[in-house]
């Protein structure tokens, strides 16, 4: 019998707003608000305990699905973002950090690792580089919290080549 099986937990998270800009090569560019479709589904992995760093929590984002309404770039037209098994085809890695003497309901630093499939007018696009969003949370699943984006990430159509960048994004739960 074994006594240190894993244990997972689903949890959903059942809305969330998101903004990133959004430039192409020629330089049109449009910040893109984007609204929750389907509620997020994720994992929490089992925790890891270390007597110097404390608890890291290991989450896998199983679906993000966002849409948007173009206004500059593709006026009235929709811009749809999916990411994990259902964008990518696995999940996205996301972890949280409590460190020694504090709890998770304290905040804490959590972060996340995005690859995402982009559904525009012009094509799809996807980043290579991952999206690292840093955030600050609370408890789990992260209501009140925010995370964001820091540098110019790179997307490329489905030929490989560069189309654009995506940079400053924002999420709110």
């Amino acid at each position: 019998m074994n006594l240190l099986k894993s244990k997972k937990i689903q949890m959903t998270l059942p809305s969330s707003n998101s903004k990133t800009y959004f430039e192409l090569l020629d330089g049109r560019a449009e910040e893109l608000h984007f609204a929750q479709v389907n509620p997020t589904k994720f994992t929490v992995n089992d925790s890891e305990f270390s007597l110097k760093s404390g608890v890291s929590v290991d989450l896998e984002i199983e679906n993000v699905d966002l849409v948007a309404t173009s206004s500059v770039l593709w006026p009235g037209q929709q811009v749809r973002v999916r990411g994990g098994i259902h964008g990518q085809g696995q999940p996205i890695k996301a972890s949280a950090q409590i460190p020694l003497g504090k709890k998770m309901a304290d905040g804490v630093q959590a972060e996340s690792f995005l690859y995402w499939v982009i559904e525009t007018p012009e094509g799809t696009f996807h980043n290579k580089q991952p999206i690292h969003m840093k955030g600050r949370i609370t408890g789990l699943p992260p209501k009140d919290a925010t995370f964001h984006s820091e540098g110019t990430i790179a997307i490329y159509d489905e030929k490989e080549d560069q189309v654009g960048t995506l940079y400053g994004c924002l999420q709110s739960n």
